[in-house]
């Protein structure tokens, strides 16, 4: 069956009207009068509709709906000569909820002033971009040279047409920019600024009637729309259209007439930004801009002129003491970064001892990881190991509601952990990058102990100066056999949830005798003869899955000597303690007592 074409009405000449000398007002399209049975009478009230309007012999406003990519195509062809369409985007509210293309944006709705057409994407088939979006949209939308009318066109739907679609969307004409520009520039010029005003204020300020919203603007719009949703998203686009046409003719009654403002996209990110005076369009044929300031001599204050002057990046800033003119030029290439430099053996060490510490606040916490600090945040701490709140801020990353948050945390690491390794740890608010320095660096070791002899011993049965320490309950510190992955989980700013302490992360646990004495001293012994080897009983199946002989140690050496210098009193001092969590959860996993027995190993539990 042939698809039917949509209905496409030909332009009767209207202009986007750029150019001063073809401003005119009202258009061939204009708002009717009152019925006139209504005269005398108490009139019901009225609600601004582009039904509202009639252009030549009575023509009502066309609407043009296409429910398909090739009906799409037919009717953006009719749009590309124009220089100005009303623009605007529907989409569900609850957009988060599927990933496809067709629910990030349901319908683009554009406007000249003898019809409105709507895109009905959410419609359109296909999975990617060059599926459901017709080429000459695509154009259209991406076409500087045609400028997009409405309120909040830039930082909603040119955003939203970036980040989801990968368009690169230009000619953004932000209309509360003009607004601002007629309203103020007369009597009240400091107030011409980027601030936003709201649709329906411009359309009942300027076109006499207030614009009725209701509840359709939440509705499905994955679904063919119903008369109410088409005269709703008609609306919006026509009402962006004839407020530029009707504020751009009184903006040249002005006296004297300002530029029109440039486009949005040129000198605002896509995103909400500070609130600045505008810049209108080039006076010069040098293609300068001049601010509203400049223009309406607003005197400026002294911190504004130091801020401009100090100005560096992809516009020269010429200031006077009644605004600023900004020269465009050529955007600087910018430097290529410069590689981190890897960790060193000390930072990677403290690193690992943050990563810990971020995995037990995140089970305390419940929230995710990237939400309590990314890698490139603990990095940062393992290389500056900053010693007081107000040396944290130097850290990039940390803000101070992180400060506030988790400041004394990461403190408390960096500090137990300088201590362990025989570091300093005085406070001090300018911290060093320590890994970029190129004075040497020591491993992190074991803190000495006195011994009774200095003598060299060559004897090769003398015993290891230090024991593997074993807890009562048989569980083996062992370092070649205990593990806990301290691997970097990969974490993307934006959005990251992975747990680096899952069960997958524990290794195999070894259960053994304990020892009856562990001795800091080193000592003689004779040779003893072998003694008879009896069968072993088959050992029990380990309760956790196998893991690499290369898998990083459960506990690390500094943190069961911490335990056994510090003997905490409770199992909330012991936690506390950076790099216990590992043998904490490994304990719960196999079902031992962790603080009855680390408490009896250090002898504090009886």
């Amino acid at each position: 069956m042939t698809e039917q074409a949509p209905v496409v009405i030909s332009s009767d000449g209207a202009v986007g009207l750029h150019r001063e000398d073809t401003a005119r007002w009202p258009l061939a399209y204009s708002l009717q009068p009152l019925n006139p049975a209504y005269s005398g009478r108490v009139t019901p009230k009225r609600w601004w509709s582009h039904r509202l309007y009639r252009g030549p012999g009575n023509k009502e406003v066309q609407i043009l709906y296409s429910r398909t990519k090739a009906q799409s195509e037919d009717i953006a062809q009719h749009f590309l000569n124009e220089t100005v369409i009303g623009f605007d985007m529907e989409w569900p509210w609850n957009d988060w909820k599927r990933d496809d293309l067709q629910n990030k944006i349901g319908l683009i709705q554009i406007a000249t002033q003898d019809k409105i057409a709507l895109f009905h994407i959410g419609l359109h088939p296909g999975k990617t971009v060059d599926d459901i979006i017709a080429p000459s949209l695509k154009k259209l939308i991406q076409d500087p040279n045609i400028g997009k009318l409405g309120v909040g066109v830039l930082s909603a739907d040119f955003s939203r047409l970036r980040r989801f679609f990968g368009l690169q969307p230009k000619g953004a004409v932000e209309l509360s920019h003009l607004y601002r520009l007629i309203k103020y520039g007369a009597h009240k010029p400091e107030y011409v600024s980027t601030k936003m005003v709201s649709l329906a204020n411009q359309v009942e300020d300027q076109l006499g009637y207030p614009l009725y919203k209701g509840d359709v603007r939440t509705s499905n719009w994955s679904k063919p729309l119903s008369q109410d949703q088409i005269n709703y998203a008609a609306g919006d686009a026509y009402a962006g259209l004839m407020l530029y046409h009707c504020m751009n003719a009184k903006r040249l009654k002005m006296t004297p007439a300002p530029p029109l403002p440039i486009h949005a996209d040129i000198y605002q990110p896509f995103k909400f930004s500070k609130i600045t005076p505008l810049r209108l369009q080039a006076l010069e044929a040098d293609g300068s801009f001049i601010t509203s300031d400049a223009f309406f001599k607003v005197p400026m204050k002294e911190e504004d002129i130091a801020r401009l002057q100090m100005r560096k990046g992809r516009s020269t800033v010429v200031v006077t003491a009644v605004g600023s003119t900004v020269v465009r030029k050529k955007a600087e290439t910018p430097k290529p970064k410069t590689p981190a430099q890897p960790l060193d053996a000390i930072s990677q060490g403290l690193y690992d001892e943050l990563v810990i510490r971020r995995s037990a606040l995140v089970e305390t916490t419940k929230l995710p990881i990237h939400r309590i600090a990314v890698n490139a945040v603990l990095e940062g701490l393992a290389r500056k190991r900053p010693l007081d709140k107000s040396a944290l801020l130097n850290v990039k990353g940390i803000g101070k509601l992180h400060q506030e948050r988790y400041g004394h945390v990461w403190i408390e690491v960096i500090s137990q952990y300088l201590s362990a390794n025989g570091l300093p740890t005085t406070s001090n608010s300018t911290s060093l990058d320590v890994s970029a320095s190129k004075t040497s660096t020591r491993a992190p070791s074991t803190p000495t102990r006195r011994r009774r002899d200095a003598r060299q011993d060559t004897n090769q049965d003398s015993s290891p100066a230090f024991a593997s320490p074993t807890l009562h309950t048989g569980l083996s510190f062992n370092m070649g056999a205990t593990t806990l992955s301290t691997k970097r989980v990969s974490i993307n700013d934006a959005d990251a949830d992975a747990d680096p302490d899952s069960d997958s992360s524990l290794p195999s646990l070894k259960f053994n005798t304990p020892p009856r004495r562990i001795s800091g001293a080193k000592r003689r012994r004779t040779t003893s003869p072998a003694p008879s080897r009896t069968p072993q009983a088959p050992s029990q199946p380990s309760k956790l899955p196998p893991r690499p002989a290369s898998t990083p140690p459960l506990i690390s050496d500094h943190t069961l000597r911490t335990i056994v210098t510090t003997r905490p009193a409770s199992e909330e001092e012991l936690l506390r303690i950076p790099g216990v969590g590992g043998l904490a959860e490994a304990c719960g996993v196999v079902g031992v007592g962790f603080w009855r027995n680390v408490g009896r190993f250090i002898g504090v539990v009886a």
